[in-house]
């Protein structure tokens, strides 16, 4: 290997992460069949751990049935997952300073295999929980890892392809993921979505140990911030159990939850002292007093909350409300994939070209028009999400690929190197905290309407006297007695009600969408200018990391 080839790759590291800068992970060029492999291996590392997120939501069901507790409690096992992959974004360049690259990423793989494998062996919900919450901690620590390992062995010509082959995946848990759960979850059981989860990862690790040899890492330590980390972890678990209890145990009547949240709020504040005092902070809360970071942050955690929210509340609502099976909720989905990617791209190229606060506006009002579109089910006059609502979902497909490229560069905009990279460590992590909060928020609301529409409904019928008398008639004429049609009006009603509630929540979300389209004009515009070759390949490479999971 050339020296300039070794400086070049020694430059990437510094386009993903500051901290993987740090050592050279081969001495050796890798042959055709061993870089082919090395492929596999970090895309499939990558791929499981995006898959987590989506796959798990349609088959969430399957879990609380199986393992004797309510459907409330399926929303835990998406949330907790969602915190602990948070917390693991920011540490993971110092970690992978202190123990090296290759060995942090082998390290993760394993653990998260082991937690894949207590998740699939359990009965218990804690348990169940606990390996949920590791399975996110690292395996939010092997995506930046895989993406920089994978790019040091692409020459600097190659490495376009080397992005956009990486960003294939970044979608997945939006589009594929939740069918092919629910198709694993149907045929074979909940269970094997984690019981793959044990070789496969295994194999990845494997074939990067193989190929790949961590290098003896002379660069200087930073410290890290522990008090503020432990700080931000006791908080967010805090906040995140009152939001997941709160339904279950009516809120302010419950004097634990009460005390938690009191606990979440007080520790979030000292955090935010702590930081902004401390000399190595965890995070860069000073971002904040950039009003494009601010603007664009904020917009895109909210934005990925209200998408994840409608994907977390349409998967459940669908199989404990019409009777679908896993995959075919999940399948309601799979219209995504047809723009949503190559939509990426496009978008990609016109964030150079336009102002993308223009861009960002038209995305959120064509969400806004996707939300009041899908608004309009109507329970009697469709038996089928798969009707009208197929051109709805590919309308969200075309949205959701314009999603993150241009809400990511308007945040980055006139921001150094460094800052970047500490942009994507703070924005990243806030929109997946968006994705922690999106289900327990969006299924209060939905069960809230319901709840209203079911009383709306019962006074309706019982002031129509003649049209209840009709409805009952002619239930009796399909043999069934009084009792029995009492019972399947009102389980009539309670089904329309849910789906009423449903339609609410996606025209809460509409509304929502148009407030971000008002919103991101509140920006100032980024400076509109040519990148060079090595600046689009960052760009894109810092898309990506925005992107996942």
């Amino acid at each position: 290997m050339k020296k300039t080839d070794d400086n070049d790759r020694a430059a990437w590291a510094s386009l993903t992460h500051d901290s993987l800068n740090n050592s050279q992970t081969t001495k050796r060029a890798l042959t055709k069949v061993e870089f082919v492999f090395l492929n596999i291996g970090l895309l499939l590392g990558n791929i499981l751990v995006l898959f987590n997120t989506g796959a798990f939501a349609s088959v969430s069901l399957h879990a609380t049935g199986d393992l004797g507790i309510s459907p409330s409690h399926a929303g835990w096992m998406q949330t907790y997952y969602f915190i602990a992959l948070a917390l693991a974004l920011p540490i993971s360049g110092w970690l992978a300073t202190v123990v090296g690259e290759i060995r942090l990423y082998l390290g993760a793989m394993l653990v998260m295999t082991l937690a894949s494998l207590l998740c699939a062996l359990t009965d218990e919900l804690f348990w169940f929980l606990f390996g949920r919450a590791f399975q996110g901690f690292f395996g939010g620590l092997t995506i930046p890892l895989s993406q920089t390992l994978l790019m040091r062995q692409y020459s600097p010509s190659r490495k376009s392809f080397a992005v956009s082959l990486w960003s294939i995946a970044a979608l997945s848990p939006f589009t594929i993921g939740p069918a092919v759960g629910g198709w694993v979850g149907d045929e074979f059981g909940w269970r094997w979505l984690f019981y793959l989860n044990v070789p496969l990862p295994l194999f990845a690790a494997a074939l990067t140990w193989a190929l790949l040899v961590e290098e003896k890492n002379t660069q200087r330590k930073t410290p890290f911030d522990g008090v503020g980390f432990l700080l931000l972890a006791t908080a967010l678990v805090c906040l995140q159990t009152v939001l997941n209890q709160g339904q279950d145990s009516d809120w302010c009547n419950a004097t634990y939850l009460i005390v938690l949240a009191c606990s979440g709020v007080l520790l979030l504040t000292y955090f935010i002292i702590w930081e902004l005092t401390e000399r190595s902070p965890l995070l860069n809360l000073r971002l904040f007093t950039r009003r494009n970071f601010t603007i664009g942050s904020l917009m895109l955690s909210v934005g990925f909350m209200i998408v994840y929210g409608l994907l977390s509340v349409l998967l459940v609502r669908l199989q404990a409300v019409a009777g679908y099976t896993s995959f075919l909720a999940g399948s309601v989905l799979l219209p995504l994939i047809f723009l949503a990617k190559p939509m990426a791209s496009v978008i990609h190229h016109l964030a150079n070209r336009f102002d993308v606060r223009l861009l960002v506006s038209i995305n959120m009002l064509l969400f806004a028009l996707y939300c009041a579109w899908t608004s309009r089910y109507d329970f009697f006059g469709r038996g089928s999400f798969f009707n009208q609502p197929l051109w709805s979902q590919i309308l969200e497909g075309f949205c959701l690929g314009g999603l993150f490229v241009p809400l990511t560069t308007l945040f980055l905009s006139d921001l150094t190197s460094k800052r970047q990279t500490q942009a994507i460590e703070l924005g990243g992590m806030l929109r997946v905290l968006g994705g922690s909060v999106a289900s327990p928020l969006f299924g209060v609301f939905w069960e809230r309407r319901t709840a209203f529409h079911q009383i709306r409904l019962v006074e309706n019928f019982a002031q129509t006297d003649s049209l209840s008398r009709e409805v009952v008639a002619h239930l009796r004429a399909a043999g069934f007695h009084d009792g029995l049609a009492i019972a399947k009006v009102n389980a009539i009603a309670n089904q329309h009600a849910a789906i009423l509630g449903l339609n609410d929540t996606f025209r809460l979300a509409a509304w929502l969408f148009l407030g971000l389209a008002m919103l991101v004009w509140l920006a100032y515009p980024p400076k509109s200018k040519v990148p060079t070759l090595k600046q689009a390949q960052r760009q894109v490479a810092l898309e990506n990391l925005i992107e996942e999971p």
